[in-house]
């Protein structure tokens, strides 16, 4: 009977690439499971399988849901080789502005990009970090699929679509399979996989920003759910504020990042550091409730967020 390789997380998207190049890796050795985190229970990891979380926050929401035999392996992503020939063709010396949806993801990407194109100079679009001058005659504007990021001035853009899996974590994969792959079996795959997955285009934006988030419903179950999840990383009352600020920001076709955040939750009377905030955001990204955006971008309240919100007001009226 073939392994069971479980991919969760809050993203539809990400479990759509991810499952297809883990299919494109292992799918003769294994069974490809996608699971939104919404979808859990006592009955959708056995102690045999291999599960793959997409970020290492998600531990302390699932781990009830995963018993201890199980192996669980904590997923990095890479730039997708095979989709960055513009790069590749680029005379040394570009100075190369990195835009992501969140400011640890673009962190990642300009971490991988530096790695591999290490004649470039790279800088990240984020307004709370002064202490980087950006340059104002930037080359390229380079994003991993997140186009929509991108402020709508810039059109000198290189796109260099999704991320992968990166070659560590799918050797971790293998070793947990215990199929008996060499290194060189391992790297013809994971060759192979990125360059069937190397079309930028391939999956519509709209589809791929799908998350758990879309649900027409939410019941009071849901509620408390996400208010527990909410409650792991800080007080609810603050993260339901900041939901709030967000909700009048959208209606007021407004987005602010995380500096101005902070000015609106003191005239609230609640003070948090950046840190903290920075924290709360990801947090409520992660939980599909804010689009917590890098840079000029800002930040904007999802729909879901918006039902949320919507939902708690029922509940408490």
């Amino acid at each position: 009977m073939k392994t069971k390789i479980h991919i969760v997380s809050i993203q539809e998207g990400y479990l759509t690439i991810i499952s297809e190049q883990l299919e494109l890796i292992f799918g003769d050795k294994a069974i490809i499971s996608k699971l939104v985190v919404k979808d859990l229970d006592g009955d959708s990891i056995g102690e045999e399988d291999i599960v793959v979380l997409s970020r290492s926050i998600l531990m302390g929401v699932i781990r009830p849901f995963i018993p201890k035999e199980c192996k669980t392996i904590i997923a990095h992503r890479e730039v997708n080789i095979a989709n960055t020939k513009r790069l590749i063709d680029l005379p040394a010396g570009q100075k190369l502005l990195v835009v992501n949806d969140t400011l640890e993801n673009a962190q990642e990407t300009l971490d991988s990009l530096m790695n591999i194109f290490f004649t470039h100079s790279y800088y990240l679009d984020d307004e709370n970090n002064p202490g980087q001058e950006i340059p104002e005659d930037i080359d390229y504007i380079v994003t991993p699929g997140e186009i929509e990021f991108v402020p709508s001035q810039f059109s000198n853009v290189i796109d260099i679509g999704d991320r992968l899996l990166s070659y560590g974590t799918v050797w971790a994969i293998a070793e947990a399979l215990e199929a008996g792959f060499t290194h060189e079996q391992m790297v013809n795959r994971y060759v192979k996989s990125q360059v069937s997955l190397a079309e930028p285009y391939r999956v519509e934006n709209s589809f791929k920003k799908e998350s758990f988030a879309e649900a027409a419903h939410l019941s009071q179950n849901d509620i408390l759910s996400i208010d527990k999840k909410i409650e792991e990383h800080g007080f609810l009352k603050e993260s339901i504020e900041i939901l709030s600020i967000y909700a009048e920001g959208k209606a007021q076709l407004k987005t602010f990042g995380r500096i101005k955040l902070k000015q609106l939750l003191g005239e609230q009377d609640i003070h948090l550091s950046e840190q903290q905030i920075r924290l709360r955001l990801e947090v409520l990204q992660e939980l599909g409730l804010l689009n917590a955006r890098q840079g000029r971008s800002g930040t904007t309240i999802t729909i879901f967020g918006e039902r949320y919100l919507q939902a708690k007001d029922v509940i408490q009226s």
